[in-house]
C-alpha cells in the first residue's frame, strides 16, 4: 500500500476529532472518530478487495459474541457475506488515571469474547478476520506523568517499572511484606504496552495510539509513541489483510 497519504489524512482525522469534540454534539453521539473510519474505507478500497463495504453504526455493525449475544463494532468490513475486519475506535482525553484501567477492561472484554466467537465458527469454517483496536489519547502533563506503584505481596510484572534496571536492585520484597512504592511508566507508555501485548498474545491484529496533544487542533498535530504501534503499522497490517483475503478469493474464482 501507498504510505504518502496517510499523514495527511490522519492529521485532517485529528483535527476533525477535537473539532467534533469542541462542538459538543459528537462526544455522545459518537462521531468524533468518523474521520478515522473513512481512512479505514480507504484502505480497504486501495487493497484491491472486491465487494468489501465498511458498516458502522449501531445495528448494522453488531457482530456475534461467544460470553454474549452480541456487540456493535466501530467498523466492520464485509466481502461477499464474509467477515473480513471488526475494528473497535476509543479515545481517551481527561481523567486519565481514573479511565486506563476501564478501557483496558474494555478491550480485553472484546477481543476475548470475539475471539471465541470466531473460534467457535461464529463467521463460518476457519474464517480469516482482522480485528483492530485503535486509541487516539490526549498528549498533556497527565498523560505525560509517571504515576506511582504500591505493590503488595507480588512485584509488578516486567515493563511497567519506570527504571527497569532498578528491580534487582531496589526494587525488593521489604521485611513489612510490601514492595517499595515506586514511579511507573507513563500513562502514554501503558496504553502503548498495552496495544504492544495485545497483538503479542493473539487478541488483536494490530493495536494502535496516536498522542495528539489538545492545540493547535487546525494543523492536527499527532504523534507515534513507537514503530509498533503506530498507524502507519495499523493501517499497513491492515491493507496487508485485505490483499491476502483477495488473492484467497481469486485463487478460488479461478479454481
Amino acid at each position: 500500500m501507498e504510505m504518502d497519504w496517510i499523514d495527511e489524512a490522519v492529521r485532517k482525522a485529528v483535527s476533525n476529532f477535537w473539532a467534533v469534540r469542541d462542538g459538543g454534539t459528537g462526544v455522545q453521539g459518537g462521531k468524533t472518530l468518523d474521520s478515522f473510519i473513512e481512512i479505514i474505507r480507504q484502505v480497504v478500497q486501495k487493497s484491491g478487495l472486491e465487494n468489501a463495504e465498511v458498516f458502522t453504526g449501531k445495528y448494522t455493525s453488531e457482530l456475534p459474541g461467544f460470553f454474549r449475544p452480541h456487540k456493535s463494532w466501530d467498523a466492520v468490513v464485509i466481502s461477499d457475506k464474509k467477515l473480513v475486519a471488526a475494528i473497535e475506535l476509543k479515545s481517551q482525553v481527561g481523567s486519565i488515571g481514573n479511565n486506563f484501567n476501564n478501557r483496558s477492561e474494555e478491550v480485553l472484554g472484546s477481543s476475548i469474547d470475539l475471539k471465541a466467537a470466531i473460534e467457535e465458527s461464529a463467521f463460518g469454517k476457519d474464517a480469516e478476520v482482522f480485528t483492530g483496536y485503535l486509541i487516539l489519547v490526549e498528549k498533556s502533563e497527565k498523560t505525560l506523568k509517571t504515576p506511582k506503584i504500591n505493590m503488595n505481596f507480588f512485584p509488578v510484572m516486567p515493563g511497567f517499572l519506570l527504571n527497569e534496571n532498578e528491580r534487582n536492585k531496589t526494587y525488593k520484597l521489604q521485611n513489612s511484606g510490601k514492595y517499595p512504592r515506586t514511579d511507573g511508566i507513563s500513562y502514554l507508555a501503558r496504553y502503548d504496552e498495552l496495544c504492544k501485548r495485545l497483538v503479542r498474545k493473539d487478541l488483536y491484529t494490530a493495536a494502535s495510539i496516536i498522542a495528539a496533544p489538545n492545540e493547535n487542533h487546525a494543523k492536527g498535530d499527532y504523534e507515534d509513541v513507537s514503530a509498533q504501534t503506530s498507524i502507519e503499522t495499523f493501517l499497513l497490517r491492515l491493507s496487508n489483510h485485505c490483499e491476502v483475503i483477495a488473492s484467497i478469493n481469486n485463487q478460488r474464482t479461478s479454481n
